[in-house]
């Protein structure tokens, strides 16, 4: 019975059951019912639908972001962006997937006919706890749009939002069954994954989760999306605003406390800028607030999960003993009576680490090497523009990547060059839905958002005359 732990006060917040076996043949068996209604809804009708969705969620934004911040620690305002973004993402799918997956006409080599669009089926979703609204969204919106129905597991520590997100759909009049929150043990998806009626399955996760989905998809022979791991880097090769710089990169590494795949693991620096630029970074890291997630000048909060703290000491421990320098504080967060001025420390925080600046990080270490879903910088020296590429590119992981230069022609070599899904220039890296979101390498397979993600769930046929 897993049990579920508040991470800004340690309280248990409740303990659930997984479902059985029995109950799980049951919603599998509703999700074919509701797939024989849904397959046939006309375009107008999802559209309809979904605005309503996207409505509620706005309506009742501030309910739905508490339950973010109590079950993983996110601090309330970016719990909020996490359901307004969702209900943008929704609101945008909704106005364009018409004219993406409608019949496209062809006449070519004297054969005419169509392109049409198909749903697959069920399609079994698998959800990680960093956004716990948009992580689901993302891939359920179009799927369901695409007249596929949904079994979606979502993370272990937020069944709230789990709970809650099925409810919306049915406060929002979808039919029953067309999208159902399944509570069950990681040992199950494969069950799911070889049943007949499962045509496609989707997961965002880590590492060793995405590995297991993807062999069983493999096995099974069932098309999958899966969004693997991240190791980004932000690339710093000249600035006349180094401050600018430096603030920039504080907030996108410690995104959503640093447990965010696209933001910035990696802070890659020319030399001649590296050491003013260290000194800064370890500034602005120490000055951040460490405190309460509901309180509005909190920079950084509570981890999600404790395991968390016991993976970033050991990272950091090895990475200083091959020879990283540690330039502020790095250690999870004790019990003490009183808080100190900058607030840290309380008598109930359990889940917190200091923000971490580590430089002189190279190739082999683990912080160079491995994913850091944490609140630490791993600040590595670049000889030059090439240097710098060399080094981003050395990484087994390619999700996006974020150039910071002044010279634009500069940004445009190194984005040529650079092994990644997405390089923005100047510009915080994030996804859209107006625009194809995947990487390369070890960090992606398949496609999400825009016309491509929603025909990764569908099948594409052709019919010729």
């Amino acid at each position: 019975m897993p049990k579920i732990i508040n991470p800004a006060d340690w309280s248990e917040l409740y303990s659930y059951d997984y479902i059985s076996r029995e109950e799980l043949d049951k919603k599998i068996k509703k999700a074919e019912n509701a797939y024989a209604y849904w397959k046939n809804t006309s375009f107008e009708e999802r559209k309809t639908l979904f605005k309503k969705l996207a409505s509620l969620m706005l309506e009742n934004k501030e309910e739905l972001a508490k339950l973010d911040t109590q079950e993983m620690g996110m601090l309330y305002s970016w719990a909020l962006w996490d359901v307004s973004k969702s209900a943008a993402g929704i609101l945008y799918t909704a106005d364009n997937f018409e004219n993406w997956i409608s019949p496209k006409e062809f006449n070519e080599w004297g054969i005419t006919g169509q392109i049409v669009y198909e749903s697959m089926w069920i399609v079994y979703t698998v959800s990680p706890w960093n956004f716990p609204y948009n992580q689901v969204f993302r891939n359920a919106a179009p799927n369901i749009l695409a007249w596929n129905v949904v079994l979606s597991k979502h993370a272990s520590n937020v069944v709230w939002v789990a709970r809650k997100i099925e409810e919306l759909f049915l406060q929002a009049w979808f039919p029953e069954w067309v999208y159902q929150n399944i509570e069950i043990s990681a040992s199950e998806s494969e069950y799911i994954i070889s049943h007949p009626s499962v045509r496609w399955t989707n997961i965002t996760g880590w590492d060793k989760a995405w590995r297991v989905i993807g062999s069983l998809a493999w096995k099974y022979i069932k098309p999958s999306v899966l969004e693997l791991g991240w190791s980004d880097p932000f690339i710093l090769l000249d600035t006349s605003n180094l401050d600018k710089a430096v603030e920039l990169a504080v907030t996108w590494r410690l995104s959503s406390c640093g447990q965010k795949c696209n933001s910035s693991k990696r802070l890659i620096v020319v030399e001649e800028l590296y050491e003013e630029f260290c000194k800064k970074l370890a500034k602005a890291f120490w000055e951040l607030k460490v405190w309460d997630p509901f309180d509005s000048e909190t920079k950084v909060w509570p981890l999600a999960k404790e395991d968390a703290l016991w993976d970033l000491e050991t990272l950091v421990s090895k990475s200083m003993k091959t020879g990283a320098k540690l330039l502020i504080w790095w250690k999870r967060i004790q019990p003490s009576p009183q808080s100190s001025p900058n607030g840290r420390g309380s008598s109930s925080w359990w889940f917190y680490f200091e923000p971490t600046v580590v430089c002189d990080v190279v190739p082999g270490m683990s912080l160079f090497d491995e994913e850091t879903f944490w609140p630490i910088a791993a600040v590595i020296k670049a000889k030059d523009t090439d240097h710098a590429i060399e080094l981003a590119n050395s990484s087994r992981f390619g999700l996006t990547a974020w150039v910071f230069t002044d010279d634009k022609a500069k940004f445009e070599y190194a984005a040529s060059r650079l092994e990644s899904g997405s390089v923005f220039w100047n510009k915080i890296p994030t996804s859209y839905p107006f625009l194809p979101y995947w990487g390369i390498k070890d960090s992606w397979y398949g496609r999400e958002l825009w016309e491509t993600g929603i025909k990764n769930f569908m099948n594409e046929k052709v019919i010729a005359y």
